[in-house]
This record gives C-alpha cells, structure tokens and sequence, in this order.
C-alpha cells in the first residue's frame, strides 16, 4: 500500500507532465490537480496510470485551505508531496521520503531544491530549501500568501531538513526566457504587492534596495558559473523584487493607467489654453 500521495498542479503541462508521472508513479499514487487544460495533459496522466482532477478555480496564486480540503478528498495516505510539472526528484530521495513516511516520526521534510535556469543543465542557478513533503494533518493553509507553503503545526522536533546533497535534492527544470519571466513575475509581482497593501505594510525605498540586492547574492552565487547568461538570469530575478516594490507605490499612490491619463490631461488642457 503507497505511503505517500503525489499531488501535481498543471495547467497545459503536456510538454512536461510525462516525465512528472514517470518519475513519481512508483512510489506512490500521482494525483494530477489539473487548471481546465485545453491541451493532452488529461490524456498523457491517464495513459500513464495517474489520476487526473479538475481542481476548482482560485482567484489567487497561493494555495489556500478550500484548495487543501479539496485535494484531501482524493489523498487516501497520510503523507503529501505538493508539487508541480517542472520538478522532479532522483531515486535516492525518493526512497529516503518513502522511509520517512513509513516511519512516521516527523511530520514535515525540508526538500534542497535545485533549479535549472533559461536551459542550461551544466549548472544550478539556484540552491535553496522546499516544504513540499508533509503529513496532511501537520499543515495550516489559513492566512497563506503567495509562494507561501501554509504553516507547520507541529513542534521543532517533528521537523526534518534533509542534507543539502544532490542526492537528496528536487530538480526543478525551470522554462523561462525574457518574455515568459516579465510576463509571468509581473503577475507575482501585482499579487505580492496587494498582499503587502492590504496588510498595511508601506512602500519603502530601503526596503526595496535591500530586497534587490538580497536576490542578487541568492541568484548570484550559484548563476555567477554560468557566466554572460548567470549575469542575465541574476539581473531579471533583481528586476523581479523592483516590480513588486513598483507596483506596492503604485497602490499606494493611486497610480494607475486612469489616473496617468487624467493628470496629462489636465496639463495638456493647460497648454492649449493659449490657442484659444
């Protein structure tokens, strides 16, 4: 009997979502939560003995607990990995979280995650930490916010983080490139800056300088062996950080296309006074 259930969000992953299924489907049951893909994502899960379920629609990018009551209707084992169509584990982790799941003595696994950047395999642009592998009733979805993972209910010592070793690490194939990653990080960059409005949290210039430069040694101490593109790939991820903070001034300021318009207005009438 499986231990551990995979559960995979996609939206239109059928370039991706073989290797996923390929990868987890032996260890576990893989539980495809799938976004109304318009492409074969449903056909490939299925051919490969995955389980694939519409999941309902979110008005925001952060998991949220009627997501996670949702998915636990279809988990039948105590242990969730929560993961998405771009990464995959090596063998030896996946045995090492089969154990851990069997033994049953933490309650949430701390994941090294290796990224791959813009297609370069030759080196990881990032190394960091991932809370992706969790029991079911150790984790609250209350409050959540972008990127975020929940809270751990548990105590420190119900907290594992595993060696930061290949051989323990997530592969995380990334796919971006310039326009994908403007596109896609405005998004992030518009929500995370509602999060901070909302909760009162004011636009600050030291912040954001700090925020930059904070991204720039995550990203630049992996990426700098990557050379031209590691440079490039730092400087999009530090544009990323000024987006947010941009975007939190904005909210701040009633700055918007409108407003813009209605300003130039005004001084464009203020111009043209002298034609009449």
């Amino acid at each position: 009997m499986s231990t551990i259930t995979f559960v995979i969000f996609t939206y239109n992953e059928e370039k991706r979502i073989e290797y996923v299924v390929r990868n987890f489907i032996p260890y576990g049951e893989v539980i495809v939560m799938d976004d109304s893909s318009t492409d074969r994502t449903k056909e490939i899960v299925e051919q490969l003995g995955a389980q694939y379920v519409v999941r309902p629609k979110m008005d925001i990018l952060a998991e949220n607990p009627e997501m996670f009551a949702f998915v636990k209707e279809y988990v039948k084992t105590d242990w969730i990995y929560w993961g998405f169509a771009d990464t995959l584990a090596p063998k030896s982790l996946l045995e090492r979280m089969t154990a851990i799941a069997k033994e049953d003595k933490v309650k949430q696994v701390l994941i090294p995650l290796y990224t791959y950047l813009w297609g370069n395999t030759e080196h990881y642009a990032l190394k960091a930490y991932i809370p992706m592998f969790f029991h079911k009733d150790f984790i609250d979805f209350s409050g959540n916010h972008i990127h975020g993972m929940g809270r751990f209910t548990g105590s420190t010592d119900q907290l594992l983080q595993l060696p930061n070793k290949e051989k323990y690490a997530m592969r995380h194939f990334s796919t971006y490139e310039t326009h994908k990653f403007v596109t896609g990080h405005l998004r992030y960059a518009e929500i995370e800056a509602a999060e901070k409005h909302a909760a009162g949290k004011r636009f600050s210039a030291l912040r954001m300088i700090a925020a930059m430069a904070r991204y720039c040694w995550i990203y630049g101490k992996q990426s700098y062996r990557l050379g031209i593109l590691g440079l490039i790939i730092v400087l999009h991820y530090v544009f990323f950080r000024l987006m947010a903070y941009a975007k939190l001034y904005e909210l701040e300021h009633g700055i918007t296309l409108e407003t813009i318009e209605n300003a130039y207005g005004a001084a464009k009438e203020d111009l043209l006074k002298e034609f009449k």
